[in-house]
């Protein structure tokens, strides 16, 4: 028996390392700034723009035209337009976990359009648990790698018949490997702090394959103007937050006002594009994001673009992967991470995670820093990447061990989301 599970977690950790998920790795983030690579530049000149020296200019001019970079370079072609239908939406019950929350399931399909082209998601569920004591509590919009059933357990949640996903709350080999709260976060901890929670499953939508992810993200994006890049699922992914802030806010029986964009890896890349988006998504927290997401393309340590994009020809553009080689990009993540400007940001890390490059994260930081700045707002409020500032619009937490989603992590998120949402009610057991 001990024999047959050696085996299978082999199995396992040999295939997330060879689908590029994640590396197992000795080496060490070192925790200081790396002197040698200077702090990119989120001011200075720009596709033949001179330098930003305004708050103005740089919401008027360089933040429209870098959204409209990364999206030729990085993530694709965004619609046109992008709309949800609310198809239905019920209370499956009023005392969920305890009697602390209500739980909500909606069904939504969401409709996209390119150039005069409107294109229609399939079908896809929402799952919201929402404090009875606190209807307009702040909502931690999430997607994790398991299916709804996963990230929130209970048994009057809708599911296939032929259900997969992670087995219950996570498979207990999945969560050794990637920590107690890879699928299911603190559930009770979370509505106890004064936040609901809302989750889909965006693989409902936009599959998380090379072919089937490909088939869905090129139907949706029919009528897109020729030449132009197709999205990629971290994208469309990004739009499926937007989508729950849009059916959230149909919802009568919810009055929230604040959203926040959860997601780790893959999901954290997502999390990040949606706030840089979308204006309604109040704050982000982004943990070990890595290539495409938090962490710098130019200096890359770990995943280089050539490894994502092969391993996941369906995240990015195409124009993406073809930079592999070459890092001819004329924009990168510090860009990214100002367009999130002036609201907060947690960028969540590990010291072993080197394939998600700790360091590079927190040089993209030191970047963006700048546009907090021109808000007036504090920013980057740290010197090393060990330096924890939960009050800080850009915070960054790095923590021993590798990549995962394991229990020192909700803790501090929760410091974050306490210094700047503040739940509206506090260990109410």
């Amino acid at each position: 028996m001990q024999l047959k599970l050696l085996t299978a977690l082999f199995s396992l950790v040999s295939m997330l390392v060879v689908s590029g998920c994640a590396k197992i790795t000795l080496a060490w983030a070192d925790l200081s700034a790396d002197g040698a690579v200077a702090t990119p530049d989120v001011l200075g000149e720009f596709n033949g723009d001179g330098p930003v020296t305004s708050l103005s200019q740089w919401q008027a001019s360089r933040a429209p035209a870098l959204r409209t970079a990364f999206e030729k370079y990085v993530y694709g072609a965004f619609p046109d337009e992008s709309t949800v239908n609310v198809l239905s939406a019920r209370a499956v019950d009023l005392d969920a976990f305890g009697g602390l929350a209500t739980l909500y399931e909606s069904r939504l399909q969401a409709s996209v359009r390119f150039g005069d082209t409107d294109n229609k998601t399939e079908v896809f569920l929402l799952n919201a648990l929402i404090p009875n004591n606190a209807p307009n509590a702040p909502v931690v919009l999430m997607q994790t790698f398991c299916p709804r059933w996963d990230t929130i357990p209970h048994e009057k949640i809708s599911r296939p018949k032929k259900s997969g996903g992670c087995g219950g709350a996570g498979s207990g080999l999945m969560r050794y490997i990637f920590g107690r709260y890879i699928a299911t976060p603190p559930i009770e901890e979370i509505l106890n702090r004064g936040y609901a929670i809302a989750t889909i499953y965006p693989s409902e939508f936009v599959p998380d394959r090379r072919e089937t992810g490909l088939a869905a993200l090129a139907a949706l994006s029919d009528g897109r103007p020729a030449g132009s890049e197709q999205w990629g699922a971290i994208a469309a992914w990004g739009f499926g937050y937007s989508w729950m802030v849009d059916a959230l806010r149909q919802m009568p029986a919810i009055s929230a006002t604040k959203f926040i964009a959860y997601g780790h890896s893959r999901y954290g890349k997502a999390a990040l594009v949606a706030a840089a988006y979308d204006k309604r998504i109040n704050g982000v927290i982004s943990h070990q994001s890595g290539t495409g997401g938090a962490s710098l393309n130019a200096g890359k340590k770990g995943e280089s673009i050539a490894d994502i994009t092969s391993s996941y020809p369906h995240w990015f553009a195409a124009s993406y992967a073809n930079a592999a080689d070459r890092y001819l990009l004329p924009i990168d993540q510090h860009q990214l991470l100002a367009l999130i400007a002036p609201r907060p940001i947690l960028l969540g890390n590990a010291r072993r995670d080197v394939w998600s490059d700790p360091n590079g994260a927190f040089r993209a930081a030191m970047g963006a820093d700048a546009v907090y700045e021109l808000y007036g707002v504090k920013g980057l409020d740290q010197q090393r990447l060990g330096t924890w500032r939960p009050d800080a619009e850009l915070s960054f937490w790095i923590r021993p061990g590798t990549h995962g989603v394991v229990k020192e992590d909700w803790p501090a998120f929760l410091e974050f989301l306490d210094a700047h949402f503040e739940g509206n009610m506090k260990d109410i057991n």
